[in-house]
């Protein structure tokens, strides 16, 4: 599978979930009293099974995208370090929940516990937002003559998305024009798209699934600039 921020999310996500996991576990068997033990094993077996939850729908977004682009290591760091500060910023609210208008002890202990989980998540993060400041020295980029030119019909298209990456807008041109060469219709095409494509930063409709941008893709395909590489 390629490697994308949201393929790395889940891999330290179930990275997390397992250090978790064997600590409650650790804990339990260790011969302590339970009063020590208890509260804070069951919190880590229950962030712990958050955290499975949330990398199978990190796994479920990068799956349900067949246009994926492979993410360069500081962008990938950038997203893990924001994906683990969400996380610190979830568990400090449980721990805030716990606690509000109660001075049960039981619960007190176990926001404790959130509390702690949540400091060292925030460290994770903290590490990943420094790879993603440093990574840019080490990567290097291959010589221009190296890199494949965009066709004309990716030129064109950039001027309708111009946010969109040049090396997916390739892939997406190269998919369109595979299906198109299959007959699908411009309408098939956009549910396609609308059902394929993602956008983790809002709900709107991702730009490439507008059905104009569709529309106006097919129409530069029957150009005869009309040179991609089929998906």
């Amino acid at each position: 599978m390629t490697r994308t921020v949201s393929t790395e999310i889940a891999a330290r996500f179930r990275d997390l979930a397992d250090t978790l996991a064997r600590n409650a576990a650790v804990l339990s068997s260790a011969g302590l009293p339970e009063v020590v033990t208890s509260v804070r094993a069951t919190v880590y077996g229950d962030v712990a099974a958050q955290l499975r939850t949330l990398a199978e729908d990190e796994m479920a977004q990068a799956a349900g995208n067949p246009l994926v682009v492979p993410a360069a290591e500081s962008e990938i760091a950038s997203g893990v370090a924001r994906r683990f500060e969400q996380l610190a910023g979830l568990l400090a609210a449980n721990a805030r929940l716990l606690v509000r208008r109660t001075t049960e002890a039981g619960l007190l202990a176990r926001a404790g516990v959130y509390r702690d989980v949540a400091a060292q998540v925030r460290i994770l993060a903290e590490e990943h937002a420094h790879q993603a400041t440093i990574r840019p020295e080490r990567e290097t980029r291959p010589p221009l003559s190296n890199l494949t030119p965009l066709s004309p019909v990716v030129v064109r298209a950039a001027t309708r998305a111009p946010k969109v990456r040049p090396a997916f807008l390739e892939q997406l041109v190269a998919a369109i024009a595979k299906r198109r060469a299959q007959g699908w219709s411009v309408a098939r095409l956009t549910r396609w798209l609308r059902e394929s494509l993602r956008d983790p930063q809002t709900d709107h409709v991702h730009p490439c699934a507008q059905r104009s941008f569709v529309a106006y893709v097919t129409g530069l395909l029957t150009t005869p600039a009309a040179t991609v590489r089929a998906a």
